[in-house]
């Protein structure tokens, strides 16, 4: 595989292991929970990401993953909701002052 960048999904992780695999590509691609950025949590199920491939002893591994935020309408919507109930907190809590 050429040096480029690519995308997936999360298609499995597994905590106690520190290990999953990204799908989206011909095949599905391990990783390593090191190559992961974990300031925002573990990896989720579904969770899309960038990534690049390096051969590890003949099989292909992501490095250097990052997290996509993802921009569909469901996500969108989501954030939205989030961001409404966010609000909401804050206004009721001035008011309880």
């Amino acid at each position: 595989m050429k040096s480029e960048v690519y995308q997936g999904k999360i298609k499995q992780y597994d905590a106690k292991k520190g290990f999953g695999f990204i799908g989206g590509l011909e095949q599905d691609i391990f990783f390593h929970i090191s190559d992961f950025p974990l300031e925002e949590g573990e990896p989720k199920r579904n969770e899309r990401v960038k990534f690049l491939i390096a051969e590890n002893n003949g099989k292909f591994k992501a490095i250097k993953i990052e997290r996509v935020l993802d921009q569909s309408a469901k996500a969108k919507k989501s954030r939205v909701v989030e961001n409404n109930k966010s609000i909401t907190s804050a206004l009721l809590d001035s008011f309880r002052k």
